[in-house]
């Protein structure tokens, strides 16, 4: 009998202990606890992530720009060397001054707000007027490589031209 008892018992304390284990994590689990000093250093991890993205994302635009400029300037050399070329390559504005030039005539608006995703009724007719310009001046530009520099679609860059063109 002592020895069916015995099993009983030892069964009985596993069992507790078993349980007792499930109902500490159930009650605490072990990443529910955040101490505010670690909590303080992810927030500091975050903003410096943050900035880090911020200023890759300002390096990728100038990166952009930089490689729309720099097709356009290998598409004019290779109609330059088969003598398809009407103009010189030297006369050819920079897509920075063009957009300087533009934004002069609306004071408070920057290039990253031309660039940026926001609708802003503000916003609409300087990054239009910039589009123009760009297309005016830069005819070895195509569609696709303006709407690059000013992250839209070549469509959007279509439309503009074209309603311009309809208005004007």
């Amino acid at each position: 009998m002592t020895n069916h008892s015995e099993e009983t018992q030892s069964q009985l304390t596993r069992l507790n202990r078993h349980y007792s284990a499930v109902r500490e994590r159930l009650v605490r689990p072990a990443n529910a606890v955040v101490s505010a000093a670690a909590a303080a250093e992810l927030e500091r991890r975050l903003q410096a992530l943050a900035g880090d993205n911020a200023a890759k994302a300002r390096r990728i635009a100038a990166l952009e720009t930089e490689l729309a400029d720099a097709g356009a300037r290998l598409i004019a050399q290779a109609k330059a060397l088969r003598g398809q070329r009407s103009g010189e390559a030297e006369d050819e504005q920079p897509v920075e001054d063009i957009v300087a030039a533009v934004l002069e005539d609306f004071p408070g608006v920057t290039w990253e707000d031309i660039i940026s995703v926001r609708r802003e009724r503000r916003l609409v007719e300087p990054r239009h007027a910039c589009m123009r310009a760009v297309y005016g001046a830069r005819k070895d530009l195509s569609l696709p490589s303006i709407g690059r520099i000013f992250r839209r679609k070549h469509t959007t860059v279509l439309g503009v031209v074209q309603r311009r063109s309809a208005d004007g």
